[in-house]
This record gives C-alpha cells, structure tokens and sequence, in this order.
C-alpha cells in the first residue's frame, strides 16, 4: 500500500496541513459564523415566542376573569329573574283560584236554590197528587164526599207532624 510507505509521508502531511487548514479557514470564516447567527436567530425567535406566549396568557387569563364574571353576574339575573317570574306567578294563580272559589261559591248557591226550588215544587206536587188520590180512594171506597179544603188540611196536619 503506498500510503504507508514512507518516502510519500512528506507529501501526505503537506497535503493534510493544507486540507486541514482550508477546512478550518472555511469553518471558521463562513459555516460557523452561519450556524452561530441560525442559532441566535433561533434563540431570539423562541424567547420572542416564549414572551408572546406568555402576554397571551395573561390576556387569557384576564378574558377568563371577565367571562367568570360576567356568567357569576348573569347567574345572579337569570336566579333574580327566575324568582320575580315564580312571584308573579303565584300571584296571578292565588288570584284566578280566588276568582275561581267565588265563582264556584256562587254557582253551588245558585244551584242550592234550584234545587230547594225543585223540591219545593216536587212536594206541592206531591201533595197535589195525595189529594187526588185520597179522594179517588175515598170516593171508591166509600160514599163520603169529602172537599178538597178538608183533604188538605188533613195533609197539613200530618205534615206538621212530621209523619211525610
């Protein structure tokens, strides 16, 4: 192998000095310097990230609070609201009840008074009947005439008696 052979080792360390020296030259004058403003670039741009980002949480934070708010402030209307409406229904229902109760008061009074006028009218019918019939029957069975005057009276009497 010729490299190792070592009448080429003087021309083989001239050229590594030399390719050595070109690489480090070309590191240190243009790829470094490059990598190094990439990497600043880079480190400038995440802190502005960082700090951006942490102005939006504060933001964030601030627009939390005043939404809390703002649903604690609405809650506390909508309960408000809620009760004023269960007022104000109760209310209106104890009146309708109210107007309700008197109306119903005031049909079962009318209807207490038909119907006693109903049974009024059914006992005088009643009565009116009894009479027929009593004075059909005495008529059949026997010869007595008896007046209407005198039947009623005779109802009247047992009437009050308590017997009908």
């Amino acid at each position: 192998m010729p490299q190792l052979n070592p009448e080429f080792f003087l021309s083989q360390v001239f050229w590594l000095v030399i390719t050595f020296s070109f690489l480090l030259i070309f590191l240190w004058r243009i790829s470094l310097p490059r990598i190094s403003s990439v990497l600043e670039k880079r480190e400038n741009k995440i802190n502005d990230e960082i700090q951006t980002a942490k102005k939006l949480q504060t933001e964030a934070k601030k627009i939390q609070e005043e939404i809390d708010q703002q649903l604690h402030t609405t809650h506390e209307q909508v309960v408000k609201l809620i009760k004023e409406t269960t007022n104000n229904l109760q209310s209106k229902v104890s009146t309708q009840l109210q107007e309700i109760d008197s109306e119903l008061a005031k049909n079962i009074d009318e209807s207490a008074k038909a119907i006693e006028k109903n049974k009024n009218n059914t006992l005088e019918n009643i009565k009116i009947h009894i009479q027929e019939i009593t004075k059909l029957t005495l008529s059949k069975l026997t010869t007595i005439n008896v007046s209407d005057k005198e039947i009623h009276d005779a109802i009247r009497t047992i009437q009050n008696k308590k017997i009908i």
